[in-house]
This record gives C-alpha cells, sequence and structure tokens, in this order.
C-alpha cells in the first residue's frame, strides 16, 4: 500500500469513527422517556451528520455538544457562528464544538476567534481490529429488559452520577443494535457497560465499574466480552472515546486499542 492508498484508508476509518459515535449519542439521546428528558432538559437534533444535544441541568460538555462537525461537508463560518451563538444561548459555559479532523479549512481558526471559542481539550479517538482478546474470569452477562433496570443503577452509581441519571444510561436497553453488559463479583453486579453496532463497526461505551470494585479488572473483563462478541457478529472494527489519556483510555489500550487522533473540542473561556 502506498502513502496516498494508506492516507485514503486512514480518512475513511476515522469518518467512520466520528460518524459512529455521532450515531450512538444521538440514540442514546433519543432513547430516553419524555419525562426524564424533560428532567434533564435534554434535547437532540441531527443536521445533516452533525448531532446537536443539550442538557442544561448539567453546565457539562458531555451533554453540551456538536459532534461530528465537517464530516460530509466542510465546516462553515456561519456554522461555527450560529453553533456558537446556539450555546451561548443556553447560559452554559462548558459546551464543546467537536469537530472532525478532516473538517479543517484554512480559516476555521478565524472563524472559532470570531465566535469567541477557544481550545478546550481534546477527545481521544481509539481504534482496534478484530483480533480475538484473551477474557478472564470475571462472570460477564448480555443482559436484556429484565435487568435494564440493574443496568441503569450500576451505570449511574458507577459513574458517580443522580439516580435519573439511571433512565438515561439505560435507555437503549433491548433496541436494535445495541448489546448491554453486566460483570458480577462474588455474585454482585460490579460494572456495565454496553455496544452499538453499524455495519462493520462496533463503538464500546458507557462503561463504568462500582467504587467498591475498582482496580480488580471489571473493565478488562467487560471490553473482552464485548470485542468476542463483535467478532462473532462479523465486526472489523471496535472504536471507543475517552476524554484524556485517563484510566478508561489505559484500560482499553491494555486490550489492543491505539489512538487513531485527538479530536479537539472547542469552547468558550471558563473564569475560575
Amino acid at each position: 500500500m502506498n502513502v496516498d492508498d494508506k492516507k485514503l484508508q486512514d480518512a475513511k476509518l476515522h469518518i467512520a469513527l466520528e460518524q459512529i459515535d455521532a450515531d450512538s449519542w444521538e440514540a442514546l439521546c433519543r432513547a430516553v422517556p419524555v419525562e426524564v428528558a424533560l428532567a434533564l432538559q435534554l434535547s437532540v437534533e441531527r443536521q445533516g451528520n452533525v448531532v446537536i444535544s443539550h442538557c442544561l441541568v448539567a453546565d457539562a460538555p458531555l451533554g453540551n455538544r456538536a459532534i461530528a462537525l465537517g464530516l460530509g461537508a466542510s465546516c462553515t463560518r456561519e456554522q461555527i457562528l450560529t453553533l456558537a451563538a446556539r450555546f451561548r444561548a443556553t447560559g452554559m459555559r462548558n459546551f464543546a464544538l467537536q469537530i472532525s479532523p478532516h473538517a479543517r479549512p484554512a480559516e476555521l481558526e478565524q472563524w472559532l476567534a470570531e465566535a469567541g471559542l477557544v481550545l478546550r481539550g481534546y477527545s481521544v479517538k481509539l481504534v482496534r481490529d478484530n483480533a480475538p482478546l484473551q477474557g478472564n474470569d470475571w462472570d460477564i452477562r448480555l443482559i436484556g429488559l429484565d435487568d435494564k433496570a440493574l443496568f441503569g443503577d450500576v451505570s449511574a452509581r458507577g459513574f458517580e452520577r443522580p439516580p435519573i441519571v439511571a433512565h438515561w444510561m439505560a435507555a437503549t436497553v433491548g433496541l436494535p443494535r445495541w448489546r448491554h453488559y453486566l460483570a458480577f463479583v462474588d455474585g454482585q453486579p460490579a460494572g456495565a457497560a454496553a455496544m452499538y453496532v453499524d455495519n462493520d463497526v462496533a463503538w464500546l461505551g458507557i462503561g463504568s465499574t462500582l467504587p467498591a470494585f475498582r482496580q480488580r479488572g471489571v473493565q478488562q473483563a467487560l471490553i473482552a466480552r464485548r470485542i468476542a462478541d463483535g467478532i462473532a457478529l462479523g465486526m472489523r472494527y471496535f472504536v471507543a472515546e475517552t476524554e484524556s489519556f485517563n484510566t478508561s483510555c489505559q484500560n482499553l489500550m491494555r486490550a489492543g486499542f491505539s489512538c487513531a487522533y485527538e479530536r479537539p473540542n472547542y469552547g468558550v473561556v471558563v473564569q475560575a
């Protein structure tokens, strides 16, 4: 494979990573029960390839962001200015415009500065192939609707979020393309994780471990189980995202993931 072919292959893979990230997030937000969405002031919409979400009870970029900017069509000045104004109007200070690495027109930095946005950090985009991964002896169970409430409870407590978030985390249990897992240690629920599949790419997310069971390999076991199931489903690639090179990132890299790229997140300057 020559250099140009390698660049084209990488670009196609990176676009797939961005798209499944946006699609899975949109699906997770849309599945939330109406009463929970109202309580969280949660909304989501799609503009072409771009997915825009607001979660107004939490001033945090995870819920308040625009994903896959520039995917399919390059970013424009109007798009940047409009989205920045829209998020500012909500009163949120911690929002993020997440711009695809393949959507960087020469004028992008100028437009971001004009919108009053600065680089607030990076999301680490990780990928691995479908090479088998050896698991361990933890009890990992693929769950269905009967365990929906338990999955949500373990997820929310693992992320140390309020109980209402449990309904959000469990919203996609039982839906097509989704698979959900619980890890048990000595018969007790210890961790949770999910997988979303599209064509031959699987997205791994919603991975959390209860505080009492951390540092015991629970997430490694959940990663291994999802990879094994994904291989059985015919997946060629597995993708994931972390906010930084943190513990979750280290767990994924131990499982054979590597950093595909770091995606910049742009927002406003937050005063201390």
